[in-house]
């Protein structure tokens, strides 16, 4: 019986060797893993997962602070904290939001663009009309 060499056998068992240039080191491919390559699961987009989570957030945040009066005790809250700290991506939803209700986003919108054109506004309303505007500017809106 003749002794086969071990890339008689590989080849007969469905490897091919392959030879890295990064590396120089050999490794074997099955045979099926080379050729055509089967279609990839898309990841679903984060951004609706993104939208829930801010949703989830904003609305917990209203709740627990509707009644305050203090300012302090709004933007201190853990939900508005989390929202802060979405960062960029949240800002079409803080804008959408502050379009529909209204509420205290000037100081979460301050920190994650390091802006604030509401600066000169004489009340909340005039504050809210000028950062709907930067809004539309940066097509946030």
């Amino acid at each position: 019986m003749r002794h086969r060499s071990s890339n008689q056998y590989r080849h007969r068992r469905g490897y091919k060797a392959v030879r890295s240039n990064c590396s120089q080191m050999s490794f074997e491919i099955p045979k099926y893993a080379t050729g055509s390559v089967s279609p990839i699961k898309t990841v679903p987009s984060p951004k609706p997962r993104l939208a829930e989570l801010f949703r989830r957030h904003a609305d917990q945040w209203w709740k627990e602070t509707r009644v305050l009066s203090s300012i302090q005790a709004k933007i201190f809250n853990p939900n508005y904290q989390r929202i802060i700290g979405m960062g960029e991506a949240a800002l079409p939803f803080i804008f959408a939001d502050l379009n529909e209700r209204g509420g205290q986003w000037y100081w979460a919108l301050e920190c994650i663009t390091g802006e604030n054109p509401a600066l000169e506004a004489g009340s909340l309303p005039e504050a809210r009309l000028l950062w709907l505007d930067w809004a539309r500017e940066h097509k946030y809106l």
